[in-house]
């Protein structure tokens, strides 16, 4: 599907920005709004981001958002919004009341969460409604000013943004996790934590033990590559000698003493 989703009025604050009650209607609408278009477009949907953050007007901010959507064609136009005025519950509002598929399923989607369903309302004087070329729906998720907006803050905007999204498509986003799945999980976790802390210490303990009790007699038979050159250089220079059969027998600390001397140029002609 193509569709356009509208993040209702205005950033918070500006000329048009929408109710405020004990939420914020711009701020929860862009919330809901940005969480329903990355679930459509996870999906494979089409999604048009029809939200003006910035408007000099209302009426400006509408048309804005009407010309967006009509930019291009698409199947649904969908903008979310806020109640206000002291009522309970979600309602969607669609040209002359039609009570489509995606409409009514979004009103069932919400209620489910434990809200009123006021079902599908006359919409053909709102702007965004009566101008879009395509099926249109304005969502008003929950009242900012009576205790939808508690209901709302506990169970938090991705949780709508699910329902919209059920109601639009007819999927369901898979549950989260059962407390005996995580607690089966964290104890996995924790395990491999354990096994993989277990690892590094066996491994710091082989170095240490490469490192204290190596030693290093020939410079091309186990001299590591790193340490060569400026082992060379100090065979070289005579800072090095080897004893009558040509071993070194230098450790792991000599020759670090022996790279930083090189680099610091110790050991040039």
């Amino acid at each position: 599907m193509r569709i356009g989703i509208n993040c209702g009025h205005t950033v918070s604050g500006t000329v048009g920005c929408g109710a405020v009650g004990d939420i914020d209607e711009s701020v929860e609408a862009r919330e809901v709004g940005y969480a329903l278009e990355n679930l459509l477009k996870g999906a494979g949907h089409t999604v048009y981001d029809c939200t003006n953050d910035h408007a000099d007007s209302v009426g400006k901010n509408l048309s804005n958002i009407v010309n967006m959507a009509n930019a291009q064609p698409l199947d649904l136009f969908v903008s979310i919004h806020f109640n206000s005025g002291g009522g309970q519950g979600t309602e969607v509002w669609t040209y002359n009341g039609k009570s489509f598929e995606e409409a009514t399923n979004t009103c069932k989607a919400i209620s489910a969460l434990g809200f009123k369903d006021r079902g599908i309302k006359d919409g053909s004087k709102l702007y965004v409604v009566h101008h879009s070329n395509a099926k249109a729906m304005l969502v008003e998720v929950c009242f900012v000013d009576t205790d939808d907006a508690k209901k709302y803050t506990e169970i938090g905007a991705n949780k709508f943004a699910e329902a919209i999204y059920k109601g639009i498509t007819g999927q369901i986003i898979e549950e989260d996790l059962t407390m005996s799945q995580y607690n089966e999980l964290k104890e996995l976790i924790e395990k491999q934590a354990a096994e993989i802390a277990d690892l590094k210490n066996i491994n710091q303990q082989l170095v240490n033990v490469v490192q204290t009790t190596m030693v290093y007699d020939f410079n091309d038979d186990n001299m590591p590559s790193w340490a060569r050159p400026a082992v060379q250089a100090a065979m070289d220079c005579g800072a090095v000698q080897g004893d009558e059969q040509g071993r070194l027998g230098l450790s792991y600390k000599d020759l670090r003493a022996i790279v930083r001397e090189y680099r610091c140029g110790l050991y040039n002609k």
